[in-house]
């Protein structure tokens, strides 16, 4: 667990647990059992054999495969596709490329899901308006969209000032619908056999392919699993499997159970069980509640596709963005404006193409699918490079995963047909995207960066040319992660025909672990007095931020002359990329294209930003590459 978790209590992380990495799971009893009752016949065998597979995959899936095993192959308390990406990069460079291909495509599957979770979860809870009145029912398309479009518009704002209800709202949830299904159940007490997996075997066995297909709507309810292991860092091991056993799985099991009673009981009761079981005179509070469990977990995605951006922009896998944080305490709170954007579209163009929660129920989920099979590829790979693990078992603990995910994505891809190829799509158009930037930066490191002269020998020799001197001056050359040869710099001194008094190169890298500590990030090299360089380690999960580095170098006196932070200049690098006709072995022909056109989103504007730089002191060098 991160040190900064180590001073918190395990109550306060258990409650906020439940209101970021839950939601979504949670929200499932809301359109997860209807999704799975077409073409049902309604008997006790096949009621009973449904809810039994539904018990055992949340049972097999979240409690043994993702607390027990998944949540330990985390990286430095960090877990998610990424972090788990660059665990695996650690000392195994020769398999790099298979992991990079890996932990891309499951970022762009994350992308996706991060569109189809918010679009089905409020529109689900919505829709509990059509159980009031029939005549309710056209308003549960645009009252979904109005929900959904203000929750993206208000982004910019964070979470910092609400987001301590997150917590009690969904603890709240938890508990009523955990008290929604036991009523049920004790009119129907029959219902707790299912248990007993043998009526899940009954199920399949009895109704043949139909039963194998509605696998498919019952990996619904475990939807959002892959959260527990994405938002790991914020809460540590003990607060996810606490609030789980304790909370989540206890509300879910009763839920989904009293669902099934009241089907037992109601078999005309298909449309809308969850809402249908309910009381009529709660039925408006339940619908209000429902609606603001779904926005916090639809807010909850958002925030960790914002996270997983950050990660894939500092481990070189995506082009720079803005990244701005949103709180001054909590530095896992940012905002993306280009994500929040094309989130917010995509998830408002979905519902308007489905147009209700049941049509989105069968595109929803295979997204999910794909990123639990690499989960669970990446981890056998982690069970054996890290944890050393005899093969005997790997085979032993890893086969029941392997088997329940080739089953359910069997299931699921009769939904490629029916909308689930938008969410694959989206993954490949984002892992091609991260593939052509990768590509097309080690093409410049190859054929452009690697030729330009050593900086500070340059620098050196500069000195002894009689230029002019600029006194009581502190220049800071920001060389970039892409490019540390900063041979720009060289050029605009050489045309200004005059030296600062004092030279800073302050370059940083970007480790394979979430964050680097105060001690281990600063490394000084001076070639003399008055020049010298900086290098500034961080992880993939750190904030950057060049001006405070330097307070605390200027603290600890690292370098040999004090810096004059208020009034230094700085110097970025942009460059400016542009594709010729010349085609190249092993591109597309118009792939050349796509990497310029992300290379103009790499602006000066951005990278004082990414920097946190002060715009009136910061020079911009732009420099041009034909590829």
């Amino acid at each position: 667990m991160n040190g900064k978790l180590q001073k918190q209590s395990l109550a306060p992380l258990t409650l906020a647990a439940l209101g970021i990495i839950y939601g979504d799971i949670g929200t499932s009893p809301l359109y997860a059992l209807n999704a799975t009752l077409h073409g049902l016949t309604f008997n006790l065998i096949n009621v009973l054999g449904l809810l039994s597979l539904i018990l055992w995959a949340l049972i097999l899936v979240v409690s043994a495969k993702y607390l027990c095993i998944v949540l330990n192959a985390d990286n430095e308390g960090e877990g998610g596709v990424l972090a788990l990406l660059a665990l695996l990069k650690k000392g195994h460079a020769h398999t790099s490329k298979l992991f990079f291909l890996i932990g891309i495509f499951g970022a762009g599957l994350m992308f996706g899901d991060g569109m189809l979770t918010p679009a089905i979860s409020v529109m689900s809870a919505v829709e509990g308006i059509n159980v009031v009145s029939p005549a309710f029912t056209h308003w549960a398309l645009p009252a979904s969209f109005v929900i959904l479009f203000l929750l993206f518009s208000f982004q910019f704002l964070g979470t910092h000032k609400i987001g301590f209800l997150f917590g009690p709202v969904l603890l709240i949830w938890f508990v009523l619908i955990g008290v929604l299904g036991a009523i049920q159940i004790v009119h129907n007490p029959i219902i707790l056999q299912a248990i007993n997996p043998y009526y899940g075997y009954l199920f399949l066995m009895n109704n043949g392919w139909l039963g194998y297909g509605l696998l498919g709507g019952v990996f619904l309810v475990v939807t959002g699993a892959e959260a527990l292991y994405a938002d790991l860092g914020h809460f540590g091991k003990s607060s996810v499997r606490l609030s789980w056993f304790l909370i989540v799985f206890p509300g879910l099991y009763l839920n989904y159970s009293g669902q099934a009673s009241y089907l037992l009981a109601h078999p005309n009761a298909t449309a809308n069980p969850f809402y249908l079981m309910a009381p009529t005179w709660f039925l408006i509070p339940l619908i209000v509640i429902a609606t603001i469990a779904t926005v916090i977990a639809s807010q909850a995605v958002i925030s960790a596709t914002f996270s997983m951006t950050k990660q894939a922009v500092l481990l070189g896998l995506y082009p720079r963005l803005p990244i701005r944080q949103t709180s001054a305490s909590v530095q896992g709170q940012i905002y993306v404006p280009q994500m929040n954007f094309l989130l917010g579209m995509g998830t408002l163009i979905l519902i308007l193409i489905f147009k209700n929660s049941d049509a989105i129920a069968h595109a929803y989920g295979i997204a999910v699918n794909f990123v639990m099979m690499l989960t669970t590829f990446m981890i056998i790979l982690v069970a054996k490079e890290k944890w050393h693990w005899h093969l005997t078992k790997i085979i032993a603990v890893f086969s029941v995963f392997v088997v329940m995910d080739v089953a359910f994505f069997g299931a699921n891809l009769e939904k490629l047909s029916k909308g689930g190829w938008i969410p694959i799509t989206l993954a490949l158009v984002c892992a091609f995207t991260m593939y052509t930037w990768n590509k097309g930066m080690d093409y410049l490191r190859e054929f452009y960066f690697t030729k330009q002269d050593d900086f500070p020998r340059m620098l050196s020799q500069l000195r002894e040319e009689n230029m002019s001197r600029l006194s009581d001056l502190t220049a800071i050359f920001i060389t970039d992660i892409y490019d540390q040869s900063g041979g720009c710099f060289l050029r605009f001194l050489k045309l200004n025909h005059s030296l600062p008094e004092n030279i800073l190169i302050v370059k940083y890298t970007v480790e394979n672990s979430p964050y680097v500590s105060s001690i281990d990030r600063y490394e000084v090299s001076c070639l003399d007095k008055n020049i010298c360089q900086l290098t500034l380690h961080y992880g993939f999960m750190d904030f950057i931020s060049i001006p405070q580095a330097l307070y605390v170098a200027n603290d600890r006196q690292l370098l040999p002359f004090k810096i004059n932070i208020d009034a230094a200049l700085y110097l970025i690098e942009v460059p400016n990329i542009i594709a010729s006709e010349k085609k190249k072995p092993g591109w597309f022909f118009w792939q050349e294209s796509l990497f310029t056109f992300l290379m103009r989103n790499y602006s000066a504007n951005i990278n004082i930003e990414f920097y946190q730089l002060p715009y009136d002191r910061t020079i911009a060098i732009g420099t041009y590459c034909v590829i």
